[in-house]
């Protein structure tokens, strides 16, 4: 199968939408070359609660189109006071994902902990995940997130070799929220082999969140978050988390 890409306009520096407190780099939009990041943890701060569908949310439809001047990230979200979720978690957890987990690392790491490890770059594609997962897997027991899709189509194929090598570990599959055509067959994909792997493996439907969540989750773009919409993230992949047997 051929996988359709697209590189999406970088963001540009400047003040974000809802204010909160300074991101340690600000993101760079999917495209241009793979970098990646790391981020110390924001200060705490009470998290208001997500507005996830795991698992049993409906089937997206298409976004609006996307504008040409998206919105610059440069402020991270606030932190929550609350202690994070490791139920069901043996381990620091790694979440893998592109520009949308990239400008949500701080919101991300004081959602799941500050050993969380956000292994995210810039125009990242899904046929990069099992390597990442396998070399995670390899030294570490933690539960695996994967946040990519953005960037073009997702093979069952990469999603079916990412969960054999997180073997019984949690594992969340974030969905995609992007005004592209490969949004809903890849949402249906991951929503798919989530419920085929077995009771760890959970399917997070961002974009049903992003309409829950209302106005001020996205951005000019309509693909990366706000402050207000990485919180919204980091939430909801808490809450996700939670529920993986």
């Amino acid at each position: 199968m051929v996988k359709s890409t697209t590189m999406l306009p970088k963001l540009r520096p400047g003040p974000a939408v809802v204010g909160a407190t300074a991101l340690a780099s600000a993101v760079v939009a999917v495209g241009g070359l793979i970098v990646a990041a790391s981020f110390s943890p924001a200060p705490p701060a009470q998290l208001p609660p997500a507005a996830a569908a795991v698992s049993t949310a409906p089937a997206t439809t298409e976004a609006p189109p996307t504008t040409s001047d998206p919105v610059a990230a440069t402020t991270d979200a606030p932190a929550t006071e609350d202690a994070p979720d490791r139920s069901r978690a043996t381990g620091p957890i790694l979440v893998v994902g592109d520009s949308i987990s990239l400008g949500s690392t701080a919101a991300i790491k004081a959602a799941l902990g500050p050993d969380t490890t956000v292994d995210a770059e810039v125009g990242r594609q899904f046929s990069t995940a099992p390597a990442k997962v396998r070399a995670w897997a390899a030294r570490n027991p933690g539960p695996i997130v994967v946040d990519l899709g953005a960037n073009g189509t997702v093979a069952a194929a990469d999603v079916d070799a990412v969960l054999t090598a997180a073997g019984d570990r949690p594992v969340v599959l974030v969905g995609t929220f992007v005004p592209r055509a490969w949004q809903n067959p890849n949402n249906a994909i991951l929503k798919t082999a989530a419920a085929r792997h077995g009771s760890n493996v959970v399917f997070l439907d961002w974009a049903a969140a992003v309409r829950a969540a209302g106005a001020g989750v996205l951005g000019a773009d309509r693909i990366h978050p706000t402050p207000a919409g990485r919180t919204v993230l980091a939430t909801a992949i808490r809450e996700a988390l939670s529920r993986v047997a």
